[in-house]
Parts: C-alpha cells; structure tokens; sequence
C-alpha cells in the first residue's frame, strides 16, 4: 500500500523550494500608490425649485455610478401628475429619471438596477406594462414592492435607480 507524504512536506523541504539570495542583502522598501484615487461624490440637481427645501438630492454620482433618488409622478413645481392613473404617473416619475439621468450624462439605456414602489398590489400589471414600453428591449434588474402610503399624498408609484454611466 502506497503511502502518501505528510502535509508541508511534499515534494521536498521548503528549503529547497525557496530561491537562493545573495548573503547580506536587504530588500529596499518600496512605496506603493494607492490603487484607486479617492472618488468624491457629486450632487445630480436636474434644476427643480420644489426639492430645494427637502433635505436630500435628486441623484448622486460617484465616478460611473449614479444613485438616481426616488422619482415620483411630480412637474417641475413639484405638483401631482396623474391622480388616480398609475399609467401616468409611472411614464413622469420615469420622465423625472430621464431628466435626472440627463443631468449626469446619461440615460434610462444606462440603468442597471431599479426599485419601484407601488401603493396598489392589483396595479403591478398596468405598472409593468408601462414602465416595459419606456424601456423597451433593455431590462435592469428590478425589485418591485407594495406599500402603504408614499412621501405624498396621491402618489401610487416611486422608482429610484442606480446607473453605470459609459
């Protein structure tokens, strides 16, 4: 029966393995840059006036990547858009992303990832079927979640995203 060598000794002593140096020497430290420069996030402001007072921004970039804030079915005064359709109010908070996108240098064909967030279980199809015709052939991944209530009242539908630019 054929036995096997002891764990660290295979092949040989690790004497053998390590290459030869030269007596006396001394390895020079060497000072090494870092591998990536820090990255400063930038604020996105698309130019709207009604944010102005919330306390948070419409997007942030930081490099490629861009974190598109919950966009909902709100004009550029900040007025609902669509009460009762969520229809409509999908296509303008999408077209609230686009502008929001645009800011950055990008568009929707950059998304990779959205979160959507609806108040109406029984309207995810109208929702999906809406949201499918804006993005055409390109498919983020996505979460979708029913809730309670959004920020405002007469929202049905919030999405944010996260973007790659090129």
């Amino acid at each position: 029966m054929a036995t096997r060598p002891k764990r660290g000794n295979r092949g040989g002593s690790a004497q053998a393995r390590k290459p030869a140096s030269k007596a006396g020497a001394v390895k020079k430290a060497v000072a090494r840059k870092p591998v990536t420069a820090a990255i400063r996030p930038v604020d996105i402001d698309p130019g709207w006036a009604w944010d102005d007072r919330l306390p948070f921004v419409q997007g942030k970039q930081l490099g490629n990547l861009i974190y598109v804030s919950g966009q909902a079915s709100l004009d550029p005064d900040g007025k609902l858009v669509g009460e009762g359709d969520i229809k409509a109010q999908t296509r303008q908070a999408l077209e609230n992303m686009k502008i929001v996108l645009a800011a950055a240098g990008a568009g929707l064909r950059d998304v990779i990832k959205l979160s959507s967030y609806i108040t109406d279980a029984s309207l995810y199809r109208e929702f999906s079927e809406t949201r499918s015709e804006i993005f055409g052939g390109h498919r983020p991944a996505s979460t979708v979640v029913v809730v309670s209530a959004l920020a405002f009242p007469g929202l049905m539908v919030e999405i944010e995203a996260i973007a790659l630019k090129p």
